[in-house]
């Protein structure tokens, strides 16, 4: 049995352009907690995991954040240079991150991740960032895991976050929780996170 996290990218990998076309526009609460991101770092510079077609990096980039595109799926990377813009094929769960960053954004990409994942790889992006560094992250609120074939028609594996666990795993990365904002989200309650050294 594949692993969870190579099962999902290979959905995302068949399914990019659906993705795409089915991706609402950032809410209100998305386009906020960006804001509360361009406020804490400035003109900094941001690494975006799991950038999809490029839709957020855009618009911080439209904010004055220079951002280092990278995704896990090449159908991501492709379609983001067939529109005109850098991105980078990485992994977060084995790349090398690279760095130091003002920031790293993963909105909607950790969630793919198994608790434990979840854990190594907070602690490996604590490492990629300056002193007071900020760690930008959206999970899906809830108990539990599991597997979807919602809006894809492909599976993808999630893994649903409660506040409490969020600070401890952050907390014991060395990370000092900025905010965490329970979001209702169009379909799924979500927890939008901002965090720093």
């Amino acid at each position: 049995m594949p692993e969870p996290g190579d099962l999902t990218l290979t959905t995302y990998e068949a399914a990019a352009q659906r993705y795409r076309e089915r991706a609402a526009p950032p809410g209100v609460h998305l386009v906020s907690f960006l804001d509360r991101l361009v406020e804490l770092v400035g003109a900094g510079d941001v690494l975006e995991l799991g950038s999809g077609p490029g839709r957020e990096a855009g618009y911080l980039e439209g904010c004055g954040l220079r951002v280092r595109r990278t995704d896990a799926a090449p159908a991501f990377v492709d379609m983001m240079r067939a529109d005109g813009y850098q991105a980078q094929l990485l992994d977060v769960r084995t790349g090398d991150l690279g760095g130091p960053y003002d920031a790293v954004l993963a909105h909607a990409m950790l969630l793919h991740l198994t608790r434990q994942e979840f854990h190594d790889v907070v602690v490996r992006i604590r490492r990629a960032v300056v002193d007071g560094g900020v760690f930008a992250f959206t999970v899906k609120k809830g108990d539990g895991e599991g597997w979807s074939e919602a809006k894809l028609d492909l599976p993808r594996f999630f893994t649903y976050w409660r506040e409490p666990a969020v600070r401890t795993a952050l907390e014991r990365s060395g990370w000092a929780v900025l905010s965490i904002d329970h979001v209702a989200g169009r379909h799924e309650p979500w927890l939008y996170v901002l965090a720093r050294t």
